[in-house]
C-alpha cells in the first residue's frame, strides 16, 4: 500500500512541475541602428550584444497563464513537448516521451497483479533508464554533434596551419 501512496505523490509532483508557476525571461538590446530587439531565447543574440542585455522576468501564473502553457505543448506543430531549459527541441522530446513512458511503467509495475506484467514494466524501465540518456547524446543538438563539430572546426584549423607553412 506504501508504494501506491508514493506513486501518486510522484505523479502529483511532476504534475505540479510542469503545470507550475514558471517564470519567463525576456531578453532587450539595441543593435547598430538603433532598433529595439526583444526575444526569449538568448541564444539568438549575437556575441557582440550579449553583454548590453537587459533581462526581465515575467511570471506565467493563473489560470490564464496555464491555458496557454497547455496551449503551447498540445496544440503547437511539435507535438507535446515539455521544453527543457538547455536542451533542444529533439532532446526534450526524448525527455518528455521517455517520463511519460517510465511512469506508465511505474503504474503497471505497482497497480498490476501479473507478474508477467510486472516483470515486463520493469524490463521496460530498465530499457529507458539505458536509452533515453544515449538518444539525448547522440541527439542532433546533443553533446556527440557539439563534439563532432569542434572536431572538424580544429581539424579545418590544423588544415590552414600547414598549408600556410613554406
Amino acid at each position: 500500500m506504501g508504494w501506491r501512496v508514493m506513486m501518486v505523490a510522484l505523479l502529483l509532483t511532476l504534475l505540479g512541475g510542469v503545470f507550475g508557476v514558471e517564470a519567463k525571461s525576456l531578453y532587450s538590446y539595441t543593435d547598430d541602428k538603433g532598433t529595439r530587439i526583444i526575444t526569449d531565447n538568448y541564444h539568438k543574440i549575437p556575441a557582440a550584444y550579449r553583454a548590453k542585455v537587459t533581462v526581465v522576468e515575467q511570471e506565467t501564473d493563473g489560470y490564464i497563464g496555464e491555458i496557454e502553457r497547455v496551449g503551447e505543448l498540445v496544440g503547437s506543430a511539435k507535438g507535446f513537448v515539455i521544453p527543457l531549459p538547455g536542451m533542444s527541441l529533439q532532446q526534450s522530446k526524448v525527455v518528455t516521451y521517455a517520463g511519460i513512458f517510465g511512469l506508465l511503467c511505474l503504474v503497471a509495475m505497482n497497480f498490476s497483479r501479473s507478474e508477467a506484467i510486472r516483470a515486463l514494466a520493469l524490463w521496460c524501465l530498465v530499457l529507458i533508464g539505458i536509452g533515453a540518456p544515449v538518444l539525448v547524446y547522440i541527439a542532433d543538438d546533443g553533446a556527440a554533434a557539439i563534439m563532432k563539430n569542434k572536431a572538424a572546426e580544429i581539424q579545418h584549423k590544423q588544415q590552414d596551419r600547414l598549408s600556410h607553412v613554406p
